[in-house]
């Protein structure tokens, strides 16, 4: 064991500069641990004006003038802000709603699989009891889910402390922004070559993953949203951020995400032609995105694996709820990219 620890240092860990951001990062991971959920606001601020300022940036490169590239970065984020606590209300209206509707969705949909099984030499009394059972949790399950979720959304849209300081800090971040890198350079070593690299690598990876992921979740949930509310759907609003905030989970989440929608189409239609035109229309939805709006934003930028990003979304989910979710991606991108670029001793040597 000593001497498998002893050649792994020596492998990966033959120079100041390796020990230097060895540091740097397990105070960031510690800081992370215990205070993320207190500084979440900070870092979702952080990320917020990292993907501001791209547009910034891009502006800039055509020869507009900072102020009028931060007016218009600024401009931008505001609308995008302020729409988001002006929908919170209506999608609020809608969880209740749904709540209250759990019971009845439940009666409909155990009378539906009831009239299923009795066309089955297969069923008995067994096969009935466990499906009962296993149905009956549903409704609480289901119930106190959106019930914690309403009020979420609640305390978010009630909050004041999130509805000032994340645009505070988010104008800051963008006005001041080489105050703050000169600020990031002082903390650094002077000799950063290993963190440059790290850093070059992420930038590539992270910003193409928020920037494309971000597009797509708006994407698919309004196109979901207006399919499903030219079709009728009960819960259109829910539905649609459900199948958008799906697409941060590969496979999983689609699969997760067609429970509640197949559900939702049983007790409003039974199978009905109406139930197999939503059901179909949801389908494609899905199709599109995975095999061409995905490819088209994302390519081959974030090179994670679906099972990292399954693990990470599940781990740093557990850890810090919703927060957790919104971050989980950006830090396992910022993983890789260490890994990626962290030298050994058989690269110096070649």
């Amino acid at each position: 064991m000593i001497n498998f620890l002893k050649n792994f240092f020596d492998k990966y860990f033959y120079d100041d500069e390796q020990y230097a951001a060895l540091f740097i990062l397990s105070i960031g991971i510690i800081i992370l641990y215990f205070l993320g959920g207190i500084i979440a606001p900070v870092l979702v601020s952080i990320l917020i004006a990292y993907i501001l300022n791209g547009l910034m940036s891009f502006m800039e490169e055509k020869g507009n003038s900072r102020i009028l590239a931060l007016s218009v970065t600024l401009f931008v984020f505001s609308l995008l802000y302020l729409s988001i606590f002006l929908f919170l209300p209506f999608l609020s209206r809608q969880i209740l709603l749904l709540v209250s509707d759990i019971p009845q969705i439940y009666e409909s949909v155990n009378t539906f699989l009831s009239n299923q099984l009795a066309g089955y030499a297969l069923q008995s009394n067994q096969l009935d009891e466990v499906v009962i059972n296993a149905f009956s949790y549903i409704p609480t399950l289901f119930q106190n889910a959106l019930l914690q979720l309403n009020s979420g959304f609640s305390a978010v849209m009630n909050a004041l402390l999130y509805l000032i300081i994340v645009p505070f800090l988010v104008f800051f971040l963008l006005k001041d922004r080489d105050i703050f890198i000169n600020y990031a350079k002082f903390i650094l070593p002077k000799k950063k070559n290993l963190l440059t690299k790290i850093w070059n690598d992420l930038n590539v990876q992270l910003y193409g993953y928020l920037r494309g992921k971000g597009l797509e979740m708006i994407i698919v949930t309004l196109v979901t949203g207006f399919v499903f509310y030219f079709q009728g759907v009960n819960y259109s609003i829910i539905l649609a951020i459900l199948v958008g905030l799906s697409v941060l989970i590969p496979y999983v989440g689609a699969i997760l995400v067609t429970i509640p929608v197949v559900l939702i189409g049983l007790f409003q239609w039974g199978l009905d032609s109406s139930f197999y035109i939503f059901v179909t229309s949801y389908l494609i939805i899905q199709a599109l995105d995975g095999n061409v709006l995905m490819p088209l934003l994302l390519g081959r930028e974030v090179k994670l694996h679906p099972v990292i990003i399954i693990t990470a979304v599940l781990i740093f989910g557990g850890i810090w709820g919703f927060w957790g979710l919104l971050l989980a991606i950006p830090i396992a991108t910022f993983l890789r990219a260490i890994m990626a670029a962290w030298p050994t001793r058989e690269d110096l040597i070649n």
